[in-house]
């Protein structure tokens, strides 16, 4: 680090030293901690007042509504420099909050040129807790280390992004400006415009030590990996007089919890490698040499645990973990072969619950049953717990499709349950490894150093050559290769359909590929490969045309049976699977082959299953839905179709059925309520998945992601500002509070409100059913006390006990009465609480002279109460 002449180090600095132990299997295993502080926590969006645009980011520094960020973030926000700000106020968005605040200027350098302000809030204290809060360092022991940042952009489809790479130190800048502090060169490819003022969090330190400043974008391929920042050492002088930490101690990673006897006693998996819906192997494999190195890096280190392999869709992510996967089960140098692996795609299995079933099914060898742990939360815990036992390689392929895609919770995975998997798997303590594909920035894992992120993006120049030519395309020149590599920004999945199309239609001819008009500069991203699907369409048949649009509409793989049933069973003349009606065997076989030599079908021979790549899925479905349901008799006749199949498939599903046996039926209600039957698919879900009021699905298996997506089909377009989409309001008010008590017990605990709120005054207001009234109150009433609000909850307790009594059910006055009693407890009401109490366990003893004392929730609740008091 640079110092200017005339100032000395305040203090000296001492290396960070990583620890090292054996493990169990005598391999090293880093002791270290591995949560360093989570940048999300800290970081804001500087936004111009005028507008709310995004300028910059900047960080929360202190409990005292103090905020660190650029000056030139500052400048651009107010149109002049901060020592002419004036009392001028720039706006700060909170967005894990979500808060606005505005800010002033309250410290900056005047003497020097260092490109750092200090904001403060204007009106109090900052929104975070303690623990949220930046922690601050310098960058005079960083070089060579590791650094995560984050930060926000103002273009893009998403204003978040995260960046990473290698602190290299400080360099000497010009004499042009005068720095207190030489600023620190970063390499990264990641930062972007708009990530001035991010930190550089550096990952051994666990300190921030510094803001991002600049990055370099050079004209050339060359050195396009450079950036600045400003070190934070700068901030211990005047007249900012910050003290920094020379590290920050990390954080222990979150355990799981169960049965260890179990754990220990619980059998090894009966087939050593599951691969639920991973793709076939390619065999015209080319380049991402550099890239599969990396991976295997990651697998054989000592402290990662999981990587993340992240870019657009169709880049060849989850061909390149499958090609990954490969090569380690055939043997590499110095490489040993897992144990086990399991390989679960999301795509076409995108049910969490589902997930860990399977997951537990294959990790025990089917010696723990689902129902030993009857939810998903507990399988979680159970599923990491035996992670320790030997070394296992997990791939979740596809994650995207559970991770939040747009807003201030982009990235985010919606499911806590496997959020916490993730945590556990990132946690010390076992040898295994998790591979994970996604579009999205795996944001959860942001602060572990345990979790490695990889970004699959275009393929170079060379590597789109060699999959041109693998393809098939002939009598080309490096150049003219080189060109349609480019024109299609080297995308994987559409350089192999240009291939495949050139090779089938015109021999190969490279002279040809004029034929497919090349994309416009600011054309997205996607749209390129509907491009080029639509000149596919232009030389498929109408049957081949109709299968691949038919087949788009199934969610889950598609199997052989299912051709007899819905694609090859006429239902009219007009209808769109008619072209394939009229083909004889042999020529719908002809057919199959010739759809999976042009790639854009994919057949597994060890499930007997067809599937294809959601991009593809996504084109043809498109040509389907062309406008709302009531417009297309054709969608609804297909999805009429593919609901009898998976009716005829269902069968009898067994007494003490698991979710797997469940899952037909769940597919028949999502493809009813897309032919608009939504009556028809509520008396499925009553009568097939609760099975009336044994809740089968929702109690007994405790499935509650699938029970959420299973309500949300009964919105239009899943918007559940909407009403349910059923006729009668019994029906409307039952789903409103089965989807408030699903986002209760996913943890979503604000979100319930207002489903509960809707819920109660169809309920009570429409169809004066006071018993149920009851009911939804006594539940809105324990989700209150679950946020503290104990005037909603006392509020909501009383109106239970009310429509209680209105229905003159004694029961319902029972539970009511323990509400009331409960939330008088939390107040510290001593005495009422008592009160309410004893007249609930009297109710019980006249409801059920067996029972001496209140039981269940009502009973937990009242045992909790005495021994407060002392009574026990």
């Amino acid at each position: 680090m640079g110092i200017r002449a005339g100032y000395n180090k305040s203090r000296s600095r001492e290396p960070y030293q990583c620890k090292i132990g054996l493990g169990s299997k005598g391999q090293k295993v880093s002791k270290e901690e591995p949560v360093l502080q989570n940048i999300r926590n800290f970081t804001v969006q500087i936004r111009r007042i005028e507008d709310d645009r995004i300028v910059g980011t900047g960080i929360a520094v202190s409990e005292k509504g103090k905020i660190i960020t650029c000056e030139h973030v500052v400048e651009a926000v107010l149109g002049v420099k901060p020592c002419d700000a004036d009392g001028k106020e720039i706006g700060i968005y909170f967005p894990q909050i979500p808060e606005s605040r505005r800010a002033r200027v309250s410290t900056l350098l005047t003497e020097f040129e260092d490109d750092i302000v200090e904001l403060e809030l204007c009106d109090g204290l900052m929104p975070l807790g303690s623990e949220k809060i930046a922690k601050l360092g310098g960058a005079e022991n960083s070089e060579g280390h590791k650094f995560r940042s984050y930060g926000y952009s103002p273009t893009g489809e998403h204003p978040s992004t995260w960046a990473h790479g290698i602190i290299l130190g400080s360099v000497e800048t010009t004499h042009i400006k005068k720095l207190q502090v030489d600023p620190v060169q970063l390499s990264s490819r990641q930062i972007d415009r708009g990530m001035s003022g991010a930190a550089v969090l550096d990952d051994e330190l666990n300190a921030v030590v510094g803001i991002i400043s600049a990055r370099y974008f050079p004209k050339s391929a060359v050195k396009d990996d450079i950036g600045y920042a400003v070190d934070n050492y700068v901030l211990t002088f005047n007249p900012f007089n910050y003290t920094l930490e020379n590290k920050v101690a990390k954080l222990p990673a979150p355990e799981p919890k169960t049965d260890q006897e179990k754990v220990r006693t619980a059998g090894k998996p009966k087939e050593a490698v599951i691969l639920n819906n991973a793709p076939t192997s390619l065999d015209e494999w080319v380049g991402r040499a550099e890239l599969l190195g990396q991976i295997t890096e990651d697998c054989l280190s000592q402290k990662i645990h999981m990587t993340g392999l992240i870019g657009f869709g169709g880049e060849g992510k989850s061909s390149l973990a499958r090609r990954w996967l490969d090569n380690m089960l055939e043997g590499m140098p110095d490489c040993p072969k897992p144990d086990g692996v399991f390989w679960w795609g999301f795509y076409d299995r995108p049910g969490v619950d589902e997930f860990f079933e399977a997951a537990l099914e294959y990790i025990s060898g089917g010696t723990i049953k689902a129902s030993e742990l009857p939810s998903s939360t507990a399988k979680a815990h159970f599923i990491a717990a035996m992670l320790s036992r030997s070394k296992y390689i997990f791939v979740l392929d596809g994650l995207e499709v559970l991770q939040e895609q747009d807003g201030d919770k982009y990235g985010l995975l919606r499911s806590r349950d496997l959020r916490d998997f993730l945590h556990f798997f990132a946690g010390p303590g076992h040898d295994s490894f998790c591979l994970v594909t996604s579009r999205a920035p795996l944001f959860d894992l942001i602060e572990y150093n345990t979790y490695s992120n990889r970004d699959v993006m275009r393929m170079s120049e060379s590597d789109g050559r060699d999959l041109l030519r693998r393809y098939g395309v002939k009598n080309g020149t490096e150049a003219e290769l080189d060109k349609i590599v480019r024109e299609w920004d080297g995308h994987a999945l559409t350089l192999s359909l240009i291939g495949t199309y050139l090779a089938e239609k015109y021999d190969g001819d490279i002279h040809k590929a004029d034929k497919i008009e090349p994309p416009t500069a600011d054309e997205p991203r996607y749209e390129r490969v509907h491009r080029v699907l639509r000149r596919y369409d232009e030389h498929l048949t109408e049957a081949e045309r109709a299968f691949m649009i038919i087949f788009s509409v199934f969610r889950t793989p598609v199997k052989e049976e299912a051709f007899p049933k819905v694609f090859r069973t006429a239902t009219g003349k007009t209808a769109i699977n008619a072209p394939i009606t009229r083909l004889n065997n042999t020529e719908f076989g002809a057919m199959l082959e010739l759809l999976k030599k042009y790639r854009i079908l994919r057949y597994d021979a060890r499930e007997r299953h067809y599937t294809t790549h959601p991009l593809i899925r996504r084109h043809y479905s498109a040509i389907l839905v062309k406008g709302g349901i009531e417009e297309n008799k054709e969608a609804i006749e297909i999805h009429r179709q593919i609901k009898d199949y998976y009716l005829a498939t269902a069968g009898d599903a067994p007494r003490y059925p698991t979710l797997e046996d469940l899952k037909p039926f769940i597919e028949v209600v999502h493809h009813l309520c897309k032919a608009g039957a939504y009556d028809e698919a509520f008396n499925i879900v009553w009568n097939q998945l609760f099975r009336n009021v044994e809740f089968v699905i929702s109690r007994k298996l405790s499935a509650w992601d699938t029970v959420w997506d299973l309500m949300l089909e009964f919105f239009a377009d899943r918007d559940t500002t909407g009403e349910p989409l059923v006729s009668e309001p019994s029906g409307k008010g039952w789903i409103l509070n089965e989807s408030g008590l699903c986002l209760m017990c996913l943890g979503r605990l604000a979100e319930a409100v207002s489903f509960y709120d809707r819920g109660n005054k169809i309920d009570v207001d429409i169809l004066k059913a006071w018993r149920f009234g009851s009911t939804d109150f006594q539940n809105l009433s324990e989700l209150h006390c679950h946020l503290g609000s104990l005037k909603e909850a006392e509020k909501a307790a009383k109106q239970a006990l009310e429509y209680a009594r209105r229905a003159e059910d004694e029961g319902e006055k029972r539970v009511s009465l323990t509400s009331l009693g409960w939330v008088a407890h939390l107040n510290g009401d001593i005495k009422k609480a008592g009160e309410l109490f004893k007249k609930a366990e009297k109710l019980e003893k006249e409801i059920d002279p067996a029972s001496q004392y209140l039981y269940s929730l009502r009973g937990i609740q009242h045992a909790e109460y005495l021994l407060k008091t002392g009574d026990i």
